[in-house]
């Protein structure tokens, strides 16, 4: 698939939200920041600047972190805290994954993303 519009010079994008792999293959973390945990993840991150450090995407990992922690937050999780209750965890993840009115809450999967790596 190519992006074509001029602030990505038509770069050939090799993992788009329209994969599933792309649940698996970006890692999010509670800092705001994301990685890839392939080579193509790497490459989609970099070609949209998605925010794998500060200094490429300062403001969408800013944006991105302050949305996880109000979602957790707002679920019962203190991410301040982080949680050491594997059920509760699960609770969290099935809720955010539910489709409110036929939605995801904004930043849902990336929220869910970020408890599953505490379930590893």
């Amino acid at each position: 698939m190519r992006k074509n519009d001029d602030s990505h010079k038509s770069q050939l994008l090799p993992l788009t939200p329209f994969m599933p792999e792309c649940e698996t293959e970006f890692e999010f973390k509670l800092s705001g920041r994301v990685t890839g945990k392939s080579d193509r993840a790497v490459e989609a991150i970099k070609v949209l600047n998605l925010g794998d450090r500060e200094q490429n995407n300062r403001s969408l990992i800013e944006k991105r972190k302050q949305l996880v922690h109000s979602l957790l937050f707002i679920n019962g999780v203190d991410p301040s805290e982080g949680l050491d209750d594997n059920d509760l965890i699960e609770m969290v993840v099935e809720e955010l994954s539910e489709p409110e009115n036929g939605k995801l809450e904004a930043f849902a999967p990336v929220a869910v993303n970020v408890l599953r790596q505490w379930l590893e």
